[in-house]
């Protein structure tokens, strides 16, 4: 599915005959102001995951399930694909970054709502999410980082002299990038070419077009395609404009990572800190050992090697 990995295991318990499958549905939802399709990307998961039940002969999966929901939800409590979990269902009444994230109500296929794991230990949960503060620096005053959000000067200058560096061309008197230049660039923030929303959108730029049959393909089909054109050239607005779409699609941490690789890495402004990784599981399940894990400087760092730090907890059957 969309961002989700489903899998089944099956616990073998002390009577052989006795097959109990458990499922465990992992998820990176879409960053950004994307609350419509975190909630479609959660939705899709949790069906898939009574289907397969369904299929392995669980009777009555729509109570009986032993089911966990974990990952990277990319929003905290307000986030609607948390609500939908955490209620069960959610409908058009609710609001994410002031939008509606759907036309009617939808409920998960469960029968109950899902609990928050680490909400079994009574005491504040650590945040997961331990990184360097950057919405300040990156949004013109006045932006909220998910509300329309514009480059401020600062980082335009940094990504302008990056941008400089890195061009090797010159066409009636503009510097331009060329698809070599394009590609080294890409290697240099991805680690290889045709990773990455960057990737993609400087291929836009240089006049890429999805073929004439994109309304009926969907995007992974359609990101296979994409393919940077070797006789074009990328200007200097392509190049702001490819980051300008990152900072709309709330890559905050993305684009701080790409200016320290290029040379040109934002000041220290503190730590934002937040909870989106998380783990759920469904009511016939109970949580028996939540592990904590904190950080009191920025991720990545000498000892934390994401911006991300873990969550774990060990389930047996009620």
């Amino acid at each position: 599915k969309d961002r989700t990995l489903l899998t089944s295991f099956i616990k073998i318990n002390d009577n052989e005959a006795d097959v109990v499958p458990w499922f465990v549905l992992n998820c990176h939802l879409q960053a950004g102001k994307q609350g419509q399709r975190r909630v479609r990307q959660m939705l899709e998961g949790t069906k898939a995951i009574i289907t397969m039940a369904k299929k392995l002969k669980v009777k009555e999966p729509e109570t009986a399930v032993a089911a966990i929901v974990c990952g990277d939800f990319n929003g905290g409590s307000e986030c609607g694909a948390v609500r939908l979990l955490e209620d069960g269902f959610i409908d058009s009444e609710f609001l994410e970054d002031g939008e509606s994230v759907t036309s009617k109500r939808k409920d998960i296929p469960m029968v109950f709502p899902l609990k928050d794991v680490v909400t079994a230990i009574e005491r504040d949960p650590p945040p997961t999410l331990v990184v360097p503060e950057l919405i300040s620096q990156m949004v013109q005053e006045g932006g909220n980082g998910y509300d329309n959000p514009i480059l401020t000067e600062s980082v335009v200058e940094r990504l302008t002299k990056i941008y400089h560096a890195r061009a090797t061309c010159e066409m009636n008197g503009e510097k331009l990038m060329s698809a070599t230049d394009v590609e080294k660039w890409l290697v240099l923030i991805n680690g290889k070419l045709g990773r990455g929303d960057e990737y993609r959108e400087a291929a836009k730029q240089m006049g890429w077009k999805p073929p004439p049959n994109a309304e009926e393909m969907s995007y992974d089909e359609i990101k296979k395609l994409v393919t940077l054109p070797s006789e074009a050239f990328l200007s200097l607005q392509g190049f702001l404009t490819v980051y300008q779409k990152e900072l709309e699609g709330g890559k905050f941490w993305g684009i701080n990572h790409d200016l320290t690789i290029l040379g040109e890495p934002l000041d220290d402004c503190g730590v934002f800190n937040a909870r989106f990784d998380r783990i759920y599981c469904t009511s016939n399940v109970q949580p028996i050992a939540v592990v904590d894990f904190e950080a009191t400087k920025p991720c990545p760092n000498a000892e934390e090697p994401s911006d991300h730090l873990p969550v774990a907890a060990c389930f047996t059957m009620k």
